[in-house]
């Protein structure tokens, strides 16, 4: 991984049914009766994590009861791609791709399906967007510097079409730096896309598989989480693409615009 400082501008500054077997036998003198077994309807409480990218493959822990004997686990109408019954409150489901979105959960037992609870699906950029975010609300030492708890960054589309444009690039033509191959930086990116700034900055990484995973590793950076705690910035696009040597390509541009 690298980081890329950040720079001043020239011009400015920087998702019971209960069968009663009421046998009556005509023997007398008395009645014998017999009682058949309860069926519960399952319940679901709680999913956890209650997020998820659209690649699927994260596994996910629902919580609830009367699981047992559990036949089947749905996000929205598509199936788990597996799932276990660890306990008669527990359930570990591995989630299908899907489109970004909110999706409920249903677990299907011989009670019938409950639906409950949901997941919220986003894109992997859109996931790593959310994840700074969590970041920025906690203070966090990045280096020797402590940061306070910063504002939330809010998506901007110029920043999101640089980012995956210098992703794609780098997927594309197989090299790993913040500057193009042609000799541009961050900043020249940004202003050839129109996007003016008083403060810009840009982390980049390659090889990690996941928002999650990208993130923790930006977060123990220095340079990196200094740019993700950073005041200064109020706009961030988040770049991801696949291909080349690394596998993975992921580029992060914050901004604070003129």
């Amino acid at each position: 991984m690298q980081t890329f400082r950040t720079e001043r501008s020239r011009t400015l500054t920087l998702g019971a049914v209960t069968l009663m077997a009421a046998l009556a036998f005509p023997a007398m003198p008395a009645f014998a009766d017999s009682a058949g077994d309860e069926v519960v309807a399952s319940t679901i409480s709680r999913v956890s994590p209650s997020n998820g990218t659209v690649a699927g493959g994260m596994v996910v822990t629902l919580t609830g009861r009367s699981f047992t004997g559990a036949t089947g686990v749905r996000f929205g109408d598509t199936p788990a791609v597996k799932f276990s019954v660890v306990s008669d409150s527990t359930i570990t489901a591995i989630t299908p791709a899907l489109k970004a979105g909110v999706y409920s959960l249903a677990v299907t037992t011989a009670a019938g399906t409950t639906t409950a609870t949901s997941l919220t699906v986003r894109t992997l950029e859109d996931e790593v967007l959310r994840l700074v975010n969590e970041a920025r609300a906690h203070k966090r030492t990045c280096g020797s510097k402590t940061y306070k708890a910063a504002k939330p960054l809010r998506y901007d589309a110029t920043l999101a079409v640089v980012a995956d444009a210098h992703s794609a690039d780098m997927a594309k033509r197989d090299y790993f730096s913040h500057n193009s191959k042609n000799g541009d930086s961050p900043f020249d990116r940004m202003k050839d896309a129109g996007y003016r700034y008083r403060y810009a900055g840009e982390n980049i990484a390659a090889g990690f598989r996941t928002p999650a995973s990208v993130v923790k590793a930006w977060l123990k950076s220095t340079g990196h989480c200094k740019n993700i705690m950073s005041k200064k910035y109020v706009e961030l696009g988040v770049g991801y693409a696949t291909g080349g040597y690394y596998g993975t390509y992921w580029t992060q541009d914050f901004g604070r615009p003129r």
